[in-house]
C-alpha cells in the first residue's frame, strides 16, 4: 500500500484521483474534526457528506448508499457499538472506518466483531487515511506517490 498523501501544496496533483472517488458519509460531532475529514476527503475527490449524530446517520443511510461511512466511536446520541448493527440492517454491505481517541484492544476487538473495515486511533496521519481509501477505492497508487510532511491530524 502506498503511503502517499497530498500536502497543501500538492492538491492540484489531486486530479490523478478523478473518477476514483467514493461518497462519504462522515459521522463525528466534533465540529473541527468534521471539517478537516471533509476538505482533505474533497481534495481527493470524494463526495462527502457530514452528519454529527447517530441518528443523522441512519436516516442519511436510508435515502443514499455511501460507498464508505467514516464513523467516531463515541457519539454524543450513542456509540459504535450500538449504531453499527443498525446501519448494517440497512445497509449489509456497508465499509466503515471507525475513529476514535480513546482506543484500546477491548474496544477494538468489539468493534471488530461488528464488521468494521478499518479501525483507526486518533490522532492519525492523513497517509494513513489516504493508503486505506485507495485501497477501498480499488485504485493502485499513482505514478509519483511520495510521502510529504504533513500535520496529525488532531484538532483537539
Amino acid at each position: 500500500m502506498c503511503g502517499t498523501v497530498l500536502g497543501m501544496e500538492e492538491l492540484g496533483q489531486a486530479a490523478a484521483f478523478k473518477g476514483a472517488g467514493m461518497k462519504i458519509l462522515i459521522v463525528e460531532d466534533e465540529i473541527l474534526q468534521a471539517e478537516i475529514l471533509t476538505r482533505m476527503l474533497r481534495s481527493w475527490e470524494h463526495e462527502v457528506v457530514s452528519v454529527d449524530g447517530g441518528q443523522q446517520a441512519l436516516d442519511r443511510l436510508e435515502r443514499d448508499a455511501p460507498d464508505l461511512i467514516l464513523l467516531d466511536v463515541f457519539l454524543p446520541d450513542t456509540t459504535a457499538m450500538e449504531l453499527i448493527p443498525q446501519l448494517k440492517a440497512i445497509q449489509p454491505d456497508a465499509r466503515i472506518i471507525t475513529l476514535t481517541g480513546h482506543s484500546n484492544r477491548e474496544l477494538e476487538r468489539k468493534l471488530r466483531e461488528l464488521g468494521i473495515s478499518y479501525y483507526m486511533a486518533k490522532p492519525f496521519q492523513r497517509d494513513e487515511l489516504h493508503s486505506i481509501l485507495v485501497h477501498l477505492a480499488g485504485r493502485p497508487c499513482v505514478q509519483g506517490c511520495r510521502r510529504t510532511a504533513n500535520p496529525i491530524i488532531n484538532p483537539t
